[in-house]
């Protein structure tokens, strides 16, 4: 399946990496590990040393966020879009709590 993979502004600023790439993938998996080869910087930010998604960053396939951020089993369909995000936390709100 090729899946095209978005990766967020916030997330290039620490990685040398284009800003989406098409890739080959029948799971979120696949298509990440794909993605790491071409650009192996990509791995370390985005995957822990056992292969999950890191704390500070989220997957969504399309529009939802992908439910298995363990082995990245989730399927992907040709022409499905995988976006990589930093998770962003932290702040005030309007009424000047945190």
């Amino acid at each position: 399946m090729a899946v095209e993979i978005f990766l967020a502004r916030a997330l290039r600023v620490h990685v040398e990496a284009p800003e989406s790439a098409v890739v080959e993938g029948a799971t979120v998996g696949e298509a990440m590990g794909e993605l790491a080869r071409r650009h192996p910087q990509v791995r370390r930010f985005v995957l822990d040393d056992q292969g999950r998604v890191r704390r500070h960053v989220n997957v969504y396939v399309n529009d939802a966020m992908i439910r298995d951020r363990e082995r990245l089993s989730d399927a992907v369909a040709d022409g499905d879009r995988v976006h990589i995000l930093a998770a962003v936390s932290g702040g005030r709100d309007e009424f000047g709590g945190a």
